[in-house]
């Protein structure tokens, strides 16, 4: 039964009565109570939430449930110790109930650790009760690319269940979940305080009522998609009335319900928190953000491997890395309240040499399907093993013969940059199988995905093409460059790869994809990985280019030293300046080389081309 704080001075009780006699089932093994809002006091405390107002339109009416309520700042109410959200049957604008939502966005950010909720849910048709977690970044993409963790969904009419739900996968409509209800062994969640737990780790995700584990979900349980539940999410509590999950008022639904909450208290274990960051990166790739939660009163000491070069955010909880050319650990020790843990986060750094594998769909897994206006099936027998392609499994698409421009879509965290294709020091490649005819064309757009949902040619950063030269054999598909319809896109910004096999067309074919593969040109060494930038060059020239007997540098700067590789990234030379620069190059055969400047510790690199007097 529930003890409500009759005054200020009742709090540190109410807390310890908890603590003491109704503590959550391994608490002991928890290190420290990280955050908690006991709900103390008249109002809500916005230094840990913020409203959320309205019915969710212009952009997602409804909520994107086909909800009947509109959240107002007025249905949320503090006192006696409690959370009360508050809905009412009355018009507000287009919706026909009033209610209340807020959020942790911004302000409570976390990942791992056992969260424990201790809450009455309403009763009566279509009242949908939720305590939910979405992510602050949407590192992955919109909902639900980037996941959804629901600790509790209760159905006003279902009064002794809840729901512990995951949510993943592909674009809608092909979105994923999957969950579990609980119903209590006796009474009910409407009359009665109960406690609702997660426990989340890095890999692992349990829910449990007063202390019942009754689901857990593992990274296996999302066998063609990405584990999205290793990045910050944030808290959401509303009481939403009617939508797609459980019907819509009646003539039983009461005029106004409450879901109540006493307490929410998120514990924490340094041996359970975990790194934050991409699972498979780029040799050499730069600026790449790793991040671990951020605890009060906490150091940071961030080690890298000796082919990475950490270049912001030493002793705070965020950095970024220069990586190298090897797949390795990146590790970070925390000390807090007295206790040390040494964490770590396996890198998988992709070719394994200058050329190689990104993705084969058996073994290394970076892309995933997450929409299409054809048929996609991941993981299905190859048709036809042979030289070129003898691997087990390999990806099929029936092309939509009623799209013109029809578009496969994937999502390759892996590739995050469009830079290097367009200026060819990295050539993407795919093997292919199809009954398409030789010379079929297969487009691949680098595109950012909330810019495409605007006007051709927004969000296409740039298109790269090859042609098929075999039908019903495998063959291996070297892209090159042969657009860039918005060059306002930021380069930086893909995260999106879209697929379009026979582009203005209304072929029907079969496609057979595997094995997407990187060239490096020329090929990346150790120097060039952990100290090139992301500094923009454009106030660099070097010219002329072609040249012939000597060249001019205009810069900001008086470059430390000049360097000239070859095309598998050799080097030739390395001077102090361009004086000297000229007298070598005059013994240059004529070709292409690499042309590297020096300031301080950024690196500016220029193809130039020597021809003959």
């Amino acid at each position: 039964m529930k003890i409500k704080n009759q005054a200020k001075s009742m709090n540190i009780y109410k807390l310890l009565f908890n603590f003491l006699f109704i503590a959550p089932l391994g608490l002991f093994a928890q290190d420290f109570l990280r955050w908690s809002d006991e709900f103390n006091g008249t109002q809500l405390d916005t230094n840990f939430w913020e409203y959320q107002i309205g019915d969710g339109c212009p952009n997602l009416c409804g909520w994107g449930n086909d909800e009947r309520q509109s959240y107002q700042k007025g249905n949320i109410a503090v006192g006696s110790g409690l959370l009360n959200i508050n809905a009412k049957k009355e018009t507000v604008g287009n919706s026909t109930y009033s209610s209340g939502r807020i959020r942790s966005l911004n302000k409570f950010d976390f990942a791992s650790g056992r969260i424990d909720v201790r809450a009455r849910l309403p009763i009566g048709q279509a009242y949908w009760a939720a305590v939910w977690f979405l992510p602050t970044e949407n590192y992955h993409g919109t909902w639900p690319l980037s996941g959804e963790i629901d600790l509790i969904e209760g159905k006003g009419q279902e009064p002794k269940n809840t729901y512990g739900t995951i949510h993943y996968g592909a674009h809608s409509p092909n979105n994923k979940y999957t969950g579990t209800s609980y119903t209590l062994p006796s009474g009910n969640f409407t009359s009665e305080f109960h406690n609702f737990s997660l426990i989340w780790k890095n890999d692992t995700i349990q829910w449990l009522v007063d202390n019942v584990v009754y689901s857990t979900k593992v990274k296996k349980d999302l066998p063609d998609f990405w584990w999205p539940y290793s990045r910050n999410f944030h808290f959401i509590l509303n009481l939403a009335v009617g939508g797609y999950f459980l019907g819509y008022p009646d003539g039983t639904t009461p005029d106004t319900a409450s879901m109540q909450i006493d307490y929410i208290r998120v514990y924490q274990n340094l041996n359970d928190i975990f790194i934050s960051g991409p699972d498979a990166i780029l040799r050499a790739d730069l600026q790449k953000e790793f991040y671990t939660q951020k605890l009060n009163g906490a150091t940071y000491n961030w080690t890298v491997p000796a082919n990475a070069k950490i270049v912001s955010g030493q002793g705070t909880p965020n950095v970024k890395v220069n990586w190298g050319l090897k797949s390795d650990s990146i590790k970070v020790s925390i000390t807090h309240q007295s206790k040390n843990q040494t964490i770590s986060r396996f890198v998988k750094t992709l070719p394994d040499t200058c050329q190689g594998v990104i993705d084969n769909q058996e073994t290394l897994r970076t892309t995933y399907w997450v929409g299409g206006n054809g048929t996609y099936k991941s993981a299905i027998n190859n048709p036809a093993k042979d030289v070129t392609n003898n691997t087990n499994l390999c990806n099929r698409y029936y092309r939509n013969g009623n799209v013109t421009y029809d578009a496969l879509i994937l999502n390759a965290d892996i590739i995050r940059d469009a830079k290097a294709f367009e200026d060819g020091t990295l050539i993407l490649k795919m093997k292919l199988y199809t009954t398409a005819p030789i010379g079929t064309e297969v487009n691949i757009n680098f595109e950012n995905r909330a810019l495409s949902q605007l006007d051709y040619p927004s969000g296409r950063r740039c298109v790269l093409q090859a042609k098929t030269t075999k039908t019903r054999a495998w063959e291996e598909l070297t892209f090159k460059l042969i657009l860039k319809p918005d060059n306002k896109t930021p380069e930086g910004s893909i995260n999106q790869l879209v697929v379009l096999f026979a582009p203005n067309t209304n072929n029907t074919d079969v496609f057979y994809f595997d094995e997407f593969a990187l060239e490096e040109t020329p090929c990346k060494t150790i120097t060039t990985a952990i100290n090139e930038t992301v500094i923009n060059k454009s106030q660099i020239t070097v010219y002329p280019n072609p040249f012939t007997n000597q060249l001019k540098i205009e810069a900001p700067f008086v470059p430390k030293q000049i360097s000239l590789f070859n095309l598998v990234g050799k080097e030739i030379l390395t001077v102090p300046n361009i004086t000297e620069l000229n007298k070598q190059i005059l013994l240059l055969n004529s070709g292409t080389y690499l042309l590297r400047l020096e300031n301080n510790e950024h690196y500016f690199y220029f193809k130039i081309l020597k021809s003959n007097p």
